[in-house]
């Protein structure tokens, strides 16, 4: 009996929603949120994010400017972090459904005789 896939889809969903909140109301909490809920691979995200921050300054830099005269970030900087870091933990939290169905699958055929 492993995970339903109503069950998983839900999963994904709140956590691509507190990704997203995260990013909307750049409030760390519910990025951390996200870190905890799709640990192990949470901690790739996490690790990706700054990854995609840097390619995203990097590349847009070549291109327009990164920060805006106040020292605030560009809005197109401030979408483009919240989609990558909100496709990030999405991508996360799937690869987590995916490894623990594996898992219980493993689990269940070691169970056999």
């Amino acid at each position: 009996m492993g995970m339903s896939r109503w069950a998983a889809g839900c999963y994904v969903a709140v956590v691509g929603g507190l990704a997203a909140l995260g990013g909307l109301t750049e409030n760390g909490r519910f990025y951390l949120a996200s870190i905890m809920l799709t640990l192990p691979l949470g901690l790739a995200a996490l690790v990706a994010v700054y990854v995609a921050r840097g390619l995203l300054t990097g590349v847009g830099g070549l291109f327009t400017e990164t920060h805006a005269p106040d020292g605030a970030d560009p809005a197109w900087l401030t979408a483009a972090g919240v989609v990558a870091n909100t496709l990030l933990f999405t991508a996360a939290a799937a690869a987590t459904v995916l490894l623990v169905e594996r898992l219980a699958a493993r689990r269940r055929a070691s169970r056999l005789p």
